[in-house]
């Protein structure tokens, strides 16, 4: 090796050596805060992620900061300058003009703060509008807008083209699942009081994914959805190792205690309902996981709105555990969190599990227990 080449080798190591050792400065701490900011616009609180970002300028750490500088630019293209041109998925043109109304409908209700203030007027007009000018639909056009908000004619529309679809209502927005590829493997899944037959239906190619994957870039997703008629687990293939512990306890657990309660609970919230699938995952996770699942439930902890079903529940889950681990209202020092033993975090899940089960059975058409 000539010279030359040699020092150019070594200086290049050198950098390496010094990026690494400068990365790890403030690493942890910093992607915590980073994510502090993505949960909030994951859960739908785009507007206070504006207001955290003008408040942080940058990171200590230059490998979060990278991260977050492009993250943030990105964001601001999105929903501040309205730069962005949103990007066709599917080489269907009516998929992709339907998937980019529920995008621009997105891009304004998101940075409402107040879930009152979300409305869905203009979406379903857009929508009406769409349709009746691509003549998609034999319905008047009376017709049409009385009855677009119940989504069977846009349904109608999307499967015709050869694409499957969901519609759902989370957090004061209207949401909408498109895709096209999926595969079916049948599991039985077992929880505190049965071992539960279910199908799983893997989603493998989205061309449109909820307002969380819209408002993060993809940082956030929805993981899967149930159906209790059929007994039916939807999973978003490509966000879980399916030879991991995360789908075995955080999808296929947390799932089918969804399609249990849904039966056996059928006015239960969807604030409990969440509530006792995250109660049953920590009551399953080993060290492997548990203490990522309480960093998640803390950073997207959130009481402010019972109706914003997920960050309610991790906040009342996180206050419960604390109450029965430290004798503490509301723990939300992650450090402390990981000093806890697994067994003990787990014991102390299934108390909560106990508990709310005990308060079902002698009332099962309860709305809700927390």
């Amino acid at each position: 090796m000539k010279k030359k080449t040699r020092n150019i080798l070594l200086i290049g190591i050198s950098i390496l050596v010094a990026l690494f050792f400068y990365g790890s400065h403030n690493f942890r701490n910093d992607r915590q805060s980073y994510r502090e900011i993505v949960s909030l616009a994951g859960v739908g609180d785009v507007s206070t992620a504006f207001i955290k970002m003008e408040e942080r300028e940058s990171f200590s750490n230059p490998i979060v900061n990278f991260i977050y500088h492009r993250w943030k630019k990105k964001m601001y293209a999105r929903f501040i300058s309205k730069e962005e041109v949103f990007e066709n998925t599917s080489g269907n043109d009516i998929i992709n003009d339907i998937s980019n109304i529920y995008r621009e409908y997105w891009r304004v209700e998101l940075l409402k703060p107040k879930l009152e203030n979300r409305t869905d007027s203009t979406l379903y007009n857009n929508i009406a509008d769409y349709i009746l000018s691509k003549k998609l639909t034999n319905l008047s056009k009376d017709s049409l807008r009385k009855n677009i908000k119940d989504d069977s004619v846009l349904k109608e529309i999307i499967e015709k083209e050869g694409f499957k679809v969901d519609f759902k209502f989370r957090n004061g927005l209207q949401e909408i699942f498109i895709w096209n590829k999926e595969s079916t493997k049948k599991y039985d899944v077992i929880l505190p009081k049965d071992t539960v037959k279910t199908s799983v239906v893997f989603i493998e190619s989205y061309h449109i994914n909820g307002y969380d994957e819209f408002a993060t870039f993809g940082d956030s997703q929805v993981g899967g959805w149930a159906i209790k008629e059929s007994a039916t687990l939807y999973c978003n293939k490509g966000t879980y190792d399916l030879n991991s512990e995360t789908f075995e306890v955080s999808y296929l657990k947390h799932e089918s205690l969804h399609f249990t309660d849904l039966n056996n609970y059928p006015n239960l919230s969807s604030t409990d309902l969440e509530y006792r699938s995250k109660v049953i995952e920590l009551m399953y996770c080993t060290e492997g996981t548990i203490y990522d699942r309480i960093s998640e439930f803390l950073l997207g902890a959130n009481k402010a709105d019972r109706e914003n079903s997920h960050p309610y529940a991790n906040y009342i889950l996180i206050q419960n555990l604390s109450k029965l681990i430290f004798n503490s209202d509301f723990n939300s020092d992650i450090n402390k969190w990981e000093k806890v033993s697994v067994d003990k975090i787990n014991n102390a899940a299934k108390s909560l599990y106990e508990s709310s089960e005990n308060i079902l059975l002698k009332d099962n058409s309860l709305n809700k227990i927390i």
